[in-house]
């Protein structure tokens, strides 16, 4: 991810739960670079992208950024999309809040990279119409293009 990462300017991330792959912003050389990471804040039954300054307890035991910079979705470069899994198509697996899906349904998938482990992927489950998918998926060990 570092590599496919590496001219973004302006990245959304995520503060993984114990489910989700966890992601280091220092180790994947984001921070210090000039760019700007942001991170989702539940408002309203959708999620607003977040530069933080400071960080408090959410909703689900996860936590959220404050700060006064908002980003539009559409403007970020790379999106990297929590789930429980993805499958062969790039559907992901939520927790079932449809946060997610509600926030980013008119983005363009090929900016969407899901991360997950070689052994969980492909994941099997019952789509739904509501449901998004990204243009990546990333395990440790290979970068699989959807879109």
């Amino acid at each position: 991810m570092k590599k496919i990462t590496a001219d973004a300017r302006k990245i959304i991330a995520y503060v993984p739960d114990k489910w989700e792959v966890k992601i280091d912003p220092k180790v994947l050389g984001w921070i210090d670079s000039g760019r700007e990471i942001y991170f989702p804040k539940i408002m309203n039954q959708k999620l607003e992208f977040i530069l933080p300054e400071t960080w408090e307890n959410g909703p689900f035991d996860v936590l959220e950024p404050k700060g006064a910079k908002i980003l539009n979705p559409s403007e970020a470069e790379w999106i990297v999309v929590p789930a429980l899994g993805y499958d062969e198509f790039g559907y992901r697996l939520g927790r079932g809040g449809g946060f997610y899906d509600r926030t980013l349904c008119a983005v363009d998938s090929s900016k969407l990279i899901g991360l997950t482990y070689e052994e969980l992927f492909p994941a099997s489950f019952a789509k739904e119409n509501h449901d998004i998918r990204v243009g990546r998926v990333i395990t440790e060990k290979k970068n699989y293009q959807i879109v």
